[in-house]
């Protein structure tokens, strides 16, 4: 039975991956929003048209409309790391100056147009109404081509070869003239070159290519990490701490005053002090003032019933917390001296659960903390910050193995893969902030004072 598909317009993958987009606007740092959609967002379109409901492989970003969620995250993942890279290091400043906007831009382009050949190798797009196969060459963007019609998606028995020059050829669709004009012939060549880099480079490697390659690795670990752990999107909102503990917070409310001899005054008796003439009636005895007093006790035992069943139930720890609270509150005020009547008890102030945490040791600390890291690390590196935290998380639970050295920490380089981040980025991270010792073999071996953040050294 053949599945029917119907292709995505533009608007609504713009509105589903809208958050990636703004997080690719971040690192385009555009001063105006004209300047981001004609550089950045014209790109983005094009390849959402190129690709619309197309999956990219068969096992990585295969659900409708996943070449573009793979096209985009490539995108951000290579300006990411461009962030962290030095462009022309060989030119002068002037020079340097100019150049490196261009590459990064060049680095956008080259993840944007990498992967618009992947879903033709693996798949045929076949079109219902005439069963004509899809052909990038001849036909051009798939969703100017299928338009509203409904197609089928065929896998191939054997994948095409990947083809470099081909993949080229379908990046004129996506850039135009008009926005290769401000380039440099040199950031060109680099930039031509790294249009669907070879996974395995060979001898010397333009770092524009390195980065491009680097960026589509992390796209796909971390595709092969959710698909091993898929969670349910959440649909709401989580409050802050602040709130949940004001929505916790008990409701005091103050008890009936409790009747009194004085206050009890039988029916047709006048009071003490309304200043009637005392014409020998006798006063009331105990027994009569004491008569509506089970009348009082219902009335307050009813009322007591029907406020806890309005009231909200809480857990059994919650109501303990609570029975606490008002134990020593009432141990409190019965230490002061009263000087007069008792003024009802203030209602007290929420607490932040946040700032009320008691500090933890550093023998049972489970990861650096952010002052930490960026004392050692310095502003930005969120990446590298990430890989700290999340290593030293794995340690600490015995997920992953690293060993001490004499000057430092030895870390698997097959290790360092599975974060989010290649072994090469980390080695250049870590030398740039001279917290590098060596990385000779399988092993990236890091400073003392880096490794500590990881793992404190264990006592001689």
């Amino acid at each position: 039975m053949t599945t029917a598909h119907l292709a995505i317009a533009v608007e609504d993958l713009f509105a589903t991956h809208q958050k990636r987009v703004e997080l690719v606007r971040q690192c385009a740092n555009e001063s105006t929003e004209t300047e981001f959609a004609r550089k950045w967002v014209s790109v983005l379109r094009r390849c959402a048209n190129w690709f619309s409901s197309m999956p990219l492989t068969p096992e990585l970003h295969c659900e409708p409309g996943g070449a573009f969620r793979a096209t985009i995250e490539s995108t951000f993942y290579a300006m990411r790391l461009a962030g962290g890279q030095k462009f022309a290091a060989d030119l002068t400043s002037d020079k340097r100056r100019r150049l490196e906007p261009q590459y990064n831009y060049a680095v956008f382009l080259a993840a944007a147009c990498s992967l618009l050949d992947e879903p033709f190798r693996h798949f045929e797009m076949v079109r219902l109404s005439d069963r004509t196969k899809w052909n990038p060459a001849a036909h051009g963007a798939f969703g100017t081509w299928i338009g509203t019609g409904q197609f089928a998606v065929e896998r191939r028995v054997t994948p095409l070869k990947n083809e470099r020059m081909r993949t080229a050829m379908f990046a004129q669709t996506v850039i135009t003239p008009e926005l290769l004009s401000g380039f440099d012939t040199t950031v060109l060549d680099d930039l031509f070159n790294a249009i669907n880099p070879e996974r395995s480079p060979q001898g010397f490697e333009p770092l524009v290519h390195k980065v491009v390659r680097q960026a589509m690795d992390v796209a796909v670990d971390f595709e092969r990490k959710a698909q091993r752990a898929v969670f349910a999107p959440v649909k709401y909102d989580v409050p802050s701490a602040v709130h949940v503990a004001l929505a916790l917070e008990p409701q005091f409310v103050a008890a009936p005053a409790p009747a009194t001899a004085d206050s009890v005054v039988p029916p047709g008796q006048p009071p003490a002090n309304s200043g009637a003439p005392n014409l020998g009636v006798a006063p009331a005895s105990v027994t009569n003032t004491a008569e509506p007093q089970p009348a009082v006790v219902g009335a307050t035992v009813a009322s007591q019933q029907q406020a806890s069943a309005s009231a909200p139930k809480f857990s059994q720890s919650l109501l303990d917390a609570l029975e606490r609270s008002e134990a020593q509150a009432a141990g409190a005020a019965a230490t002061e001296p009263s000087t007069g009547p008792s003024a009802p008890a203030s209602r007290p102030a929420p607490v932040d659960p946040a700032t009320a945490r008691p500090s933890r040791s550093n023998a049972n600390r489970v990861g650096p903390s952010d002052e930490e890291l960026t004392e050692l690390l310095g502003p930005g590196a969120a990446m590298l910050k990430e890989f700290f935290k999340a290593l030293a998380g794995d340690v600490a639970a015995g997920k992953a193995e690293v060993a001490w050295e004499e000057k430092g920490l030895a870390v698997k380089k097959r290790l360092v893969g599975g974060y989010g981040i290649t072994s090469d980025t980390l080695v250049e991270q870590l030398k740039k902030r001279s917290l590098l010792m060596r990385a000779h073999g399988n092993d990236i071996c890091m400073v003392e004072r880096a490794g500590r953040l990881i793992v404190e050294r264990p006592a001689a």
